[in-house]
């Protein structure tokens, strides 16, 4: 009897040892069909991932999978969706359970490593809803209950390898440089109409050393670094660069019409607060704020170069309600910048310019979903700065999200400055040149619509020395630049007089945008307080402030009555 026993239990060893070393010797066949069957119901948004064999080490709990491919289904429409191919030599699978493959089909993995993947996106021409919304499955593929119901992954890694955005063949992004890391990913089998759902923990994704391709081939464009982390739903960009290849002059003879050249650095860019589960769900993408820091931008234009007639630029509220995503931003900021605008008058030889130093703007409650609640949505900017690093400058502009977008309304004020710093301004677009003076406190409001603004001014300095200028700048109309200054007003309030305040406006230029309205508007102002124009003078300029009080109180009351009757129906 004891000895049967022993047979029998030297029996049970050799066969869990011949078991075991089947399972060993043919681990990867036993695997391969589980993986392939659950990959087989699993399309995420349209692609196929396919492999070419599996290799499993049940000793070191290793599975290696070679010549991984992700690719387009047949059934995906490229040029509306967003679809990629992704091709990686070895894909490393650690500290895999297979008891549980094969008594709970399901497969534990320590860490699953990409090696160098080769990752290319192509994007729509168009991005429409459909490109963001979750992609129904295949209905002709044949419904089946796969091998394994769920894939747990403690950590995805991806090291290395390479990356391209491309859009109709034409390559806008690269880099070579790629980071992600993913934890607690579950892949779980839910129904027969649903194969496969997801869940995830932490995700973070870096692209290095971006290279940004301009189709005209005028600039050199580059990122030094992209992450999207999920810890904190926040995407940042860091260390953007935008340069010309040709200097200004060489850049001109290349344009057929008058076109800015930009020669732009922004040290960060951080979106934070990033709903994306939100439109997933249909809802409207929902951002918390938007940090644009350290914008360094040299604008110039030479209107030498013939102007485009068929140009017809949209105000900022107009383009934003064209984004195709539906959004609602909290808090867009600019912050610590400096803009420099150069334009090269026809006939001159010397750019005039404006710089905006400490140059911060901020703007709260966008959305361009307006129709979706009661309240009048308004775009607002609010932008401070020194004027030529000298004149400190508030400003607030509004323009609205729904009803006549041309409607647009502006104020703000100058502080204390030197009137000569203006010049480098002035003189190409007014022929005219302040040797002396300065700003005391310029103030002002106007509303404007698709024709014309319409507003008031008070411009007030002291001492100013008017002088008018030939299109040779070199010589001074004497004579004329003597009546100019014995007719000009040189200090406003005049002694012993009242505050000269101004009616202001321009004919707007439907060929510019919306800066050079506003612009052409504030101009008019200087010159109408500067030069005696008695038709334009506001003889009591504190009834005008009064008065401009009154229409803000009854524009806001028409809001409200308007909110009110919106939520009555």
């Amino acid at each position: 009897m004891k000895y049967k026993i022993l047979w029998a239990f030297a029996l049970l060893l050799l066969i869990c040892g011949i078991a075991l070393f089947l399972t060993a010797r043919y681990a990867d066949r036993i695997v391969d069909p589980y993986v392939r069957s659950l990959l087989e119901q699993s399309k995420p948004m349209n692609h196929r991932i396919a492999y070419r064999r599996i290799r499993v080490n049940l000793i070191s709990s290793l599975i290696n999978i070679k010549d991984v491919r992700i690719y387009p289904d047949s059934s995906l429409v490229k040029d509306e969706n967003i679809w990629m191919e992704v091709s990686v030599d070895l894909i490393k699978l650690t500290d895999f359970g297979i008891k549980d493959l094969l008594l709970h089909k399901t497969l534990r993995v320590g860490d699953l490593v990409l090696l160098k993947p080769e990752v290319m996106v192509h994007m729509p021409l168009k991005v429409n809803r459909k490109t963001i919304d979750e992609v129904a499955d295949d209905s002709v593929a044949v419904k089946k209950a796969p091998l394994m119901t769920s894939i747990s992954l403690n950590r995805m890694i991806i090291s290395g390898g390479s990356f391209r955005l491309i859009q109709n063949d034409v390559l806008l992004a690269s880099s070579d440089e790629i980071g992600f890391l993913a934890r607690e990913i579950n892949l779980v089998k839910n129904s027969q109409d649903e194969p496969v759902g997801y869940t995830y923990g932490d995700v973070k994704i870096t692209l290095s050393n971006i290279a940004l391709h301009s189709e005209t081939g005028f600039y050199e464009m580059s990122l030094d670094k992209f992450s999207i982390d999920k810890v904190d739903s926040t995407i940042l960009l860091s260390g953007f660069k935008m340069k010309p290849k040709f200097d200004k002059k060489e850049f001109t003879t290349k344009l057929e019409f008058q076109t800015e050249r930009f020669d732009v650095e922004i040290n960060s860019i951080e979106i934070a607060g990033i709903g994306y589960r939100r439109l997933l769900d249909g809802l409207p993408l929902q951002i918390s704020k938007v940090i644009i820091d350290g914008v360094n931008a040299d604008i110039f234009k030479d209107k030498n170069l013939p102007f485009d007639i068929n140009k017809f630029p949209m105000f900022y509220n107009e383009s934003f309600l064209k984004i195709s995503i539906p959004l609602i931003i909290d808090t867009v900021s600019v912050t610590n910048s400096a803009l420099l605008y150069n334009e090269l008058a026809d006939g001159r030889t010397e750019p005039g310019l404006i710089r905006l130093e400490q140059f911060n703007l901020q703007s709260y409650n966008l959305t361009n979903q307006p129709e979706a609640d009661s309240i009048e949505n308004v775009m607002k900017f609010y932008a401070q700065a020194m004027i030529m690093g000298e004149g400190p400058m508030n400003l607030e502009l509004v323009m609205p999200l729904e009803g006549n977008l041309r409607q647009v309304e502006c104020s703000g004020s100058v502080g204390a400055m030197q009137l000569s710093p203006l010049n480098a301004m002035l003189e190409p677009s007014l022929n005219i040149k302040f040797n002396g003076g300065r700003v005391t406190r310029m103030t002002f409001a106007f509303k404007g619509n698709d024709n014309t603004s319409e507003g008031w001014m008070e411009f007030l300095y002291k001492d100013i020395d008017v002088v008018l200028l030939k299109k040779d700048q070199a010589k001074e109309k004497g004579f004329i630049s003597f009546m100019a200054n014995t007719v000009a007003l040189s200090n406003n309030p005049a002694h012993g007089k009242e505050i000269k305040s101004v009616q202001i406006g321009t004919e707007r230029d439907k060929n510019k945008g919306l800066i050079n309205f506003v612009w052409k508007t504030i101009q008019s102002g200087m010159v109408r307080t500067i030069i005696p124009m008695n038709k334009y003078e506001i003889k009591h300029p504190k009834q005008a402030k009064k008065k401009l009080e009154e229409d803000k109180s009854d524009q806001k009351k028409k809001e409200e009555d308007k909110s009110a009757k919106k939520k009555k129906n």
